[in-house]
């Protein structure tokens, strides 16, 4: 481990984060959704709707981790013009002189692991945990199991991170279908209809079988969640967060993608990574922590600064985000450095919601609700101010064939 403050944590108590790749908050079942997709993480004690700092997992993961957006932890493209996932040219790492909480939590003595089901959640922040399993594709039942292993096999304080991948495609179908069953469709496992002509007579069948899918697969892990809390041993004492490192887009927003971004897939309104809308970047972040002020919009990188709050160190080490137990927040929140086409940036204040592409200097404000264009000028250059001038770029990164034939799978890169 590189060379890392210790924190003066008087407590010591045990830390689990879970992130559930690809949950976007609307299917939460406490937001009034209409299938209890989330008994179990509803029962915990605080919730908070948070804008995630990034639309896809290789730069959202390390805000979490850091409590600071991608361009000041450098896990970002070199610079804004277009991206597709090129294997050849890759995103940064994290930059060696901003510390991720494992290394804060490892230097005060605390054991620390990291299990993900998706391998670009692990790429920017290797080297950064003590142990670091990646199990490409593997079920929540499989990637806990390992957690829970570890969890009790040590009595050290514990930092444990899981990354949750059954979310993202290629969906898997779980046994149990609370829901009534997913219809046999040809290929639901993966994104089909990705141009946005949906003016196919198979696409509302399909579509409606996909958000089944989807809907079922939260229920699964909701439950997969419950169970392995319960048999993880010193439980009454650990702060627990659950939450998503992005969200999901099934449609909603077709025809403004078409209009305003450039995808060089020719991808429009599904999936994530390629536009800053709020199914994408709106996300869920759900503590056992009871005095959570959940009358605000958060961000991601509110989680870091609210475990070490909770820890009663938070003074004890710079970030961006703010403790979710203070009255005193931003009141605005940012999201950037998109996967494919010319890079975005997304400021949201209250309804307003601004996203910016800096390569082409073009501004669209919507309605964060509604989706509705809005046209009021004052409003819009208000929210520009908070764009920022400019981003850090963290190290160099290669990628081995291995990894490349995971990304490759999880639909990354041809």
């Amino acid at each position: 481990m590189r060379d890392v403050p210790e924190l003066p944590i008087g407590s010591r108590r045990n830390v689990l984060v879970v992130t559930i790749d690809c949950l976007r908050n609307d299917r939460i079942s406490r937001t009034g959704y209409e299938r209890e997709t989330t008994p179990f993480i509803d029962s915990l004690e605080s919730y908070t709707s948070s804008i995630a700092a990034a639309p896809w997992t290789f730069s959202s993961v390390p805000s979490i981790l850091t409590g600071r957006y991608p361009h000041e932890h450098g896990a970002v493209y070199s610079d804004d013009s277009s991206r597709n996932q090129d294997l050849n040219n890759p995103p940064n790492s994290v930059r060696e002189d901003v510390h991720t909480l494992s290394e804060l939590f490892a230097a005060s003595g605390y054991e620390t692991r990291f299990d993900t089901a998706i391998t670009t959640a692990a790429l920017p922040i290797r080297g950064r945990f003590k142990t670091m399993n990646i199990r490409n594709q593997a079920t929540a039942g499989d990637l806990l199991s390992g957690m829970e292993e570890w969890w009790n096999s040590t009595s050290e304080a514990k930092f444990g991170y899981v990354q949750l991948g059954d979310l993202h495609e290629p969906l898997q179908r779980p046994e149990a279908v609370p829901f009534g069953d997913v219809p046999d469709i040809d290929g639901i496992e993966r994104w089909r209809f990705e141009d946005g002509k949906v003016e196919h007579p198979d696409f509302a069948q399909y579509r409606d079988a996909r958000v089944l899918l989807y809907d079922t697969l939260v229920r699964y892990i909701d439950g997969e969640i419950e169970q392995t809390l319960n048999n993880l041993n010193g439980i009454e004492d650990t702060i627990v967060v659950v939450t998503s490192d992005h969200g999901e887009e099934f449609w909603e927003y077709v025809e403004f993608e078409q209009e305003h971004f450039e995808d060089p897939r020719g991808t429009a309104g599904v999936g994530h990574g390629h536009a800053l809308v709020p199914p994408v970047i709106e996300v869920p972040i759900a503590t056992n922590i009871g005095n959570i002020d959940d009358s605000r919009r958060a961000s991601t990188v509110d989680i870091a600064p609210t475990i070490l709050h909770e820890l009663g160190v938070d003074d004890e080490y710079s970030t961006t985000g703010v403790p979710l137990q203070r009255d005193q927040y931003s009141e605005t929140v940012l999201s950037q450095e998109i996967a494919y086409g010319p890079n975005q940036i997304s400021v949201t204040k209250e309804e307003d919601h601004l996203i910016y592409v800096p390569e082409r200097e073009k501004s669209i404000l919507i309605d964060f609700s509604t989706g509705e264009e809005c046209s009021d000028p004052d409003r819009r250059d208000e929210l520009l101010e908070y764009i920022p001038d400019e981003k850090v770029v963290g190290s160099e990164m290669d990628l081995s064939q291995d990894v490349q034939e995971q990304l490759s799978d999880l639909g990354y890169a041809e």
